[in-house]
């Protein structure tokens, strides 16, 4: 064993004792204002896992109230993913996956927290998993909220929620805001915890929703909706895209009429695909992504129902004015998809240009300005780290940058942006900072993601870093560690940035020169996809 990894075991060994040793048979039980609930207790934590916070009683339909139940009911295994399509995963990213079974009953959450009945009150921190609206899950191993309650004394909570056509079709043969049925569980969930987390010892006045990738989208979308007004009181974006905009009422049409006629129904047919199996409704969606140059409008929907407007396309959404934010990106967010073609380690320079061109959906000139201006920020870059770096910045930062600027100018709470820059040593150092880099030192399981994280000695520090700013902005609004220097609210002149790396530190518009050539180039959007991997 190296030094390295022997210091990383101690310090794992360290958290555990000072925890203290699971109590065998010491099962706890917390009465909801449904009904009892029996969790598990290790290491000081109680879990309870496949808690239900709606039904799904109908495809198609808002949620419903669960049914009270009498006696003891089970939380102690994960409740199911939501239908959808299966994808594989790099090796190395294998801790994303969940290996819960699947199925259309799955509006449950899991729960984590060091406190029971004790008077304390927590900060409670709220997960919205990633997927882009259509894949996912809460109970991915690597999101397990055991080592951050422990070491950051709050309460955590993942969300299951309905994804792809399932929570978000949009047909005249539904009832008003079922496109945007996904989004209403999640507000649900919230009303769960408003109503039941004081029995967990947590804080129903002391609420923070976040999440990654898709997640990040799934929070902006929460601040936008009018019906979760006062059920949380601080944001975290982690690495959104396609976090500006909803699906306009025409792409959401479209997707839904396409899937239609796979079945042969007419518009306003849309109640009779609840006799479909859900395998079909899965397979038919790839067929309309797919005849739809991969625009996948299974999402929310500005329906002039459950949303008035878009979360961050001229202004923060005024429904969350009152709410800090705590946003920002990975350094090379789509190695995690470059990856997954070893090609794409050494693509040439015209490969590059043509990525470029077409992913940014620009013209040649102002290709060859972008370009021209990151190989003079990047001396030394190869196409492939340019390819990177483009893709990254218009697919990722500068929405987040976009987002952070609108809620500063509301005037109304603070933003804080950041850039994670801690690089990984796997595949020989090729992914650098991907995507969901930072998730297994958000939750504390750096031991699940070795693979992916290594063993260098920085690892604990980073870790214990991630947790306490996460934790001390749910705690108090303000994104703090004791070695992290002071960090300035974002503000549209300097544009402070805390960079999080092995150390971490305050840049003011760090990369502003890519910034600049972005400028003007409008965000990606779902509904416009292109692609970066291939030629």
């Amino acid at each position: 064993m190296t030094e390295a990894s022997r210091r990383m075991v101690l310090g794992s060994c360290a958290a555990l004792v000072a925890a203290g040793p699971a109590v065998a048979g010491a099962a706890p039980v917390v009465e909801t204002t449904l009904g009892k609930l029996r969790g598990t207790t290790l290491h000081g934590v109680h879990s309870f896992k496949g808690v239900p916070y709606a039904a799904a009683t109908q495809r198609f339909a808002a949620p419903s109230a669960v049914t009270p139940w009498a006696g003891l009911r089970e939380a102690t295994t994960h409740g199911p993913t939501a239908p959808q399509l299966r994808g594989g995963a790099l090796p190395v990213f294998r801790y994303l996956d969940s290996q819960a079974p699947r199925s259309e009953d799955c509006l449950t959450l899991c729960l984590y927290t060091a406190g029971l009945r004790d008077g304390a009150k927590r900060p409670v921190l709220v997960w919205l998993h990633g997927g882009a609206w259509s894949t996912g899950a809460g109970t991915s191993p690597i999101l397990d909220g055991s080592a951050l309650a422990r070491e950051q004394d709050v309460v955590v909570v993942a969300v299951n929620h309905r994804l792809n056509v399932f929570g978000f079709l949009q047909d005249s043969g539904l009832e008003p805001g079922a496109g945007n049925n996904g989004v209403a569980d999640m507000v649900a969930a919230l009303r769960w915890v408003r109503d039941n987390i004081a029995a967990f010892g947590g804080d129903p006045g002391n609420v923070t929703i976040f999440g990654q990738s898709g997640g990040a989208a799934k929070v902006s979308a929460v601040m936008t909706a009018p019906s979760a007004k006062g059920l949380f009181h601080r944001a975290i974006m982690e690495s959104g895209s396609g976090a500006l905009k909803l699906a306009s009422p025409e792409d959401a049409g479209r997707a839904a009429h396409g899937l239609l006629a796979e079945f042969g129904l007419q518009p306003g047919q849309a109640a009779r695909l609840r006799e479909q199996p859900a395998d079909k409704l899965l397979a038919a969606m790839a067929k309309v992504v797919a005849a739809q140059g991969g625009a996948n409008n299974f999402r929310p929907v500005l329906d002039g129902v459950f949303f008035s407007e878009h979360p961050f396309e001229t202004r923060a959404p005024a429904t969350a004015a009152a709410i800090p934010l705590l946003i920002g990106s990975a350094e090379t967010e789509i190695t995690f998809y470059l990856a997954n073609d070893p090609a794409n380690r050494s693509i040439s320079a015209e490969q590059a240009r043509a990525r470029v061109q077409r992913f940014l959906r620009i013209d040649a000139a102002t290709t060859d300005r972008v370009l021209a201006t990151y190989r003079a920020a990047m001396p030394g870059a190869t196409p492939s780290d340019l390819l990177a770096m483009v893709g990254t910045d218009q697919n990722y930062r500068m929405g987040m940058i976009q987002a952070a600027a609108l809620k500063t100018a509301s005037g109304c709470a603070p933003a804080w942006l950041y850039m994670f820059t801690w690089r990984s040593p796997a595949m020989g150092g090729f992914l650098r900072t991907p995507h969901t880099a930072e998730l297994p030192f958000v939750f504390g399981n750096t031991d699940i993601a070795t693979d992916f994280i290594g063993h260098g000695p920085e690892l604990p520090a980073v870790r214990s870093r991630m947790m306490a700013l996460w934790a001390n902005f749910a705690r108090t609004g303000r994104p703090q560690a004791p070695d992290v220097p002071n960090w300035p609210v974002y503000d549209g002149e300097t544009r402070p940035t805390m960079l999080l790396g092995n150390q971490a530190s305050v840049a003011n518009d760090p990369a502003g020169a890519q910034r600049q050539a972005l400028a003007g180039i409008p965000r990606f959007e779902y509904a416009h996809p292109t692609t970066f991997t291939r030629d």
